[in-house]
């Protein structure tokens, strides 16, 4: 079932909503006061910032507010009796000792960031942790601190389900196969503003209106879409229109459509003297030749 956590019964209310939004653009700001102590102002800017999968990120602020699904905090809430950590029985099962303070944990840092275990200590949760380690770890070290973690909180998840517990080193090697394999993706998913430029809208000579016009295919649920804007020359809109089209077999055919429906729109709306744009060049080009042509 779907519940609503900031509230106490589960509903969720406007009220609640806006109130955690605000908090939460507080916190992105950096304008929180302090966390146990420490300066607070650049723990969520620094992690927003990282490059990671949004998944990675998004644990890592979990794992700051302490919301991580353990023991300790079920306890906290009467859903179990016992905290004890099943991977080591060493201690409570908290954020912090899964990812950090545990003896499996520690064997994973040992490998690959052992200089932190030795020199980082006296923390109280995973947050005082993290806020530690901003001003001693460079960006690329915070990046592979957070990977680390999570592949941690994955072997922890695993295990409790009957997975077997893995060897450190292949842990440490996951680390740099999974952020080499993101920043190659992210290589690849780069789009460099020089191969498309922006265009910038550029309003109608005299009395004429602009007519915009953009179509969309929805295969799914095999239809179009058709979007218009009609601006004058101070770039006001003086109407608009969304519609939902036939089915078409390419972006070009709807692109026509959505051509002639502006037109139409335009007409019926009162607008007899307009400058028609869009941005498939072709049926632009057509359109434009056709129109001659007749003339």
């Amino acid at each position: 079932m779907v519940v609503w956590s900031p509230n106490k019964d589960g509903i969720y209310y406007v009220k609640s909503g806006y109130y955690i939004t605000r908090l939460l653009a507080k916190e992105m700001n950096g304008m929180e006061g302090s966390l146990n102590g420490q300066n607070r102002g650049l723990l969520w800017p620094r992690l927003w910032k990282l490059r990671l999968p949004n998944k990675i990120k998004l644990f890592g602020w979990r794992a700051c507010h302490n919301i991580l699904p353990t023991k300790d905090n079920l306890v906290r809430r009467r859903v179990i009796e016992d905290s004890m950590y099943e991977l080591c029985y060493q201690g409570s099962e908290s954020g912090l000792h899964v990812l950090w303070e545990c003896g499996v944990a520690k064997d994973v840092w040992a490998g690959s960031m052992g200089r932190l275990q030795k020199s980082v200590c006296g923390q109280m949760d995973f947050s005082h942790l993290f806020v530690i380690l901003l001003n001693r770890l460079s960006r690329e070290e915070l990046e592979t601190f957070m990977v680390q973690c999570w592949l941690i909180w994955n072997q922890r998840n695993s295990v409790l389900h009957g997975g077997k517990l893995q060897d450190p080193s292949r842990l440490i090697q996951r680390v740099a196969d999974l952020l080499n394999e993101f920043n190659k993706a992210q290589e690849q998913l780069h789009i460099s503003s020089l191969i498309h430029p922006v265009q910038q809208w550029e309003p109608p000579m005299g009395l004429s209106y602009k007519v915009n016009v953009d179509a969309a295919m929805f295969a799914d649920i095999k239809a179009s879409g058709i979007g218009v804007v009609v601006r004058n020359e101070k770039a006001e809109v003086m109407a608009s229109l969304t519609a939902k089209g036939p089915p078409v077999q390419d972006s070009e055919e709807a692109e026509v459509l959505a051509c002639r429906k502006a037109l139409e729109f335009a007409v019926d709306a009162g607008f007899m003297d307009v400058v028609l744009e869009g941005d498939n060049m072709n049926v632009m080009r057509s359109i434009s030749s056709g129109s001659a042509n007749r003339s």
